[in-house]
């Protein structure tokens, strides 16, 4: 960030004289910027809302889905994205952003781990991230708040178009990392709903008619033998080229922001089409995928199969799959390691409608019991 000389009262006060409103939303650290913004004479020219999910379900309720933990990047990033929809359902037709802070600080207990701040910003074209790990113990709860205001008040400068403040005096060994995400054009069009489904790569080749689709969904958060495995098989087993769906926006999972997109597509095999889509179920992924056969797994299946996704009625649940069967709609289905054991298709019990729709893959022909939230587990949370 630049340096110009200017106060936290007349940074605020341009904030609210530029263009664009916001939601904010903090889980720890930056309330004192958000109090300033809305004591600020025109606070209503920035904010449009303000969020503080500090218990960890209200937290999971915001996302929309649990985060792996509390005080990491990929959290705040989420949380702006959140943010950054809030703002849209809540005023359509302008420019808005998201933006958020989390934050790890000094407090009135033993701690373990380093304080570290997590500052996002999202808007229709960018996915920026500013975090800094603070020297524990050097400065008072009350210094590192003032730390997390400032970067909270620059961030929502970046957002609006406006100059920032002087970034704090950081310590021998404090650096702030900016990390920056520009999305392309169709990106954008996916996230603002002026699309429903776009190739995500920008150098794909346009394809030729290539249906029926052999589609694998998922998080892949991250990609592992596993996934290349099943691709492997369910290409050897169908005939077909498989092609990768990415959701930003699942079911019980935080939204995806653009720099989350970047990371995931990077690991994705280059020589696969890989879909970038905004359909959450597996009807609105029928209609889009018409005659697809979808690769999912056992779990994956059983949520699909359960009423408590469809408002707990049985009677939606029989109209989601008949929408899905009236689309040719089918289910490669891959058995998985859970709590029980080793559950394949013939170990659950399923709607006969359902079950007509699926072809299980045995378990003498495919087993990988590593998922991606254990081996998310075994990686480094914070920047």
């Amino acid at each position: 960030m630049s340096r110009p000389e200017t106060s936290h009262e007349e940074l605020v006060t341009r904030l609210h004289a530029a263009p664009g409103r916001g939601v904010l939303v903090l889980t720890s650290g930056g309330s004192g910027g958000l109090a300033l913004l809305l004591r600020t004479p025109g606070a209503s020219r920035t904010v449009l809302d303000a969020q503080i999910p500090y218990g960890e379900r209200a937290l999971v309720a915001f996302l929309g889905g649990r985060p792996d933990q509390a005080c990491a990047p990929d959290t705040a990033r989420a949380m702006a994205m959140a943010a950054f929809h809030r703002a849209r359902m809540l005023e359509a037709d302008t420019p808005v952003f998201g933006l958020s802070c989390t934050a790890s600080l000094a407090t009135d207990r033993s701690k373990r781990g380093e304080h570290r701040i997590h500052v996002a910003v999202q808007t229709a074209s960018r996915s920026d991230l500013f975090s800094v790990d603070l020297i524990a113990g050097a400065r008072s709860r009350s210094d590192e708040e003032a730390i997390c205001d400032r970067l909270l008040l620059n961030a929502a400068a970046e957002a609006k178009g406006v100059a920032p403040a002087p970034a704090p005096d950081w310590l021998a060994g404090e650096t702030l990392a900016e990390l920056r995400c520009h999305a392309p054009l169709h990106w954008q069009e996916l996230v603002l709903g002026e699309r429903q489904v776009t190739e995500a790569r920008e150098n794909a080749v346009p394809e030729t008619a290539s249906t029926p689709r052999l589609i694998f969904p998922g998080a892949f958060n991250p990609v592992h033998a596993g996934h290349l495995g099943m691709a492997r098989l369910a290409a050897a087993h169908t005939g077909r080229k498989v092609e990768f769906e990415l959701c930003i926006r699942n079911v019980d999972k935080p939204p995806l922001n653009y720099a989350a997109i970047r990371e995931r597509l990077a690991h994705l095999p280059e020589t696969s089409r890989v879909w970038l889509t905004a359909t959450p179920t597996f009807a609105a992924k029928a209609s889009a995928f018409p005659g697809a056969t979808f690769i999912v797994g056992i779990d994956t299946l059983e949520r699909i199969a359960d009423p408590r996704y469809y408002g707990g009625d049985p009677e939606t649940r029989d109209r989601a799959v008949a929408h899905i069967a009236a689309a040719d709609g089918r289910f490669l289905v891959f058995g998985r390691r859970l709590e029980a054991g080793f559950v394949g298709l013939d170990d659950v019990s399923l709607p006969a409608n359902l079950r007509a729709l699926c072809t299980g893959i045995a378990e003498t022909e495919f087993r990988h019991d590593v998922s991606s939230s254990e081996l998310r587990r075994g990686q480094p949370r914070h920047v």
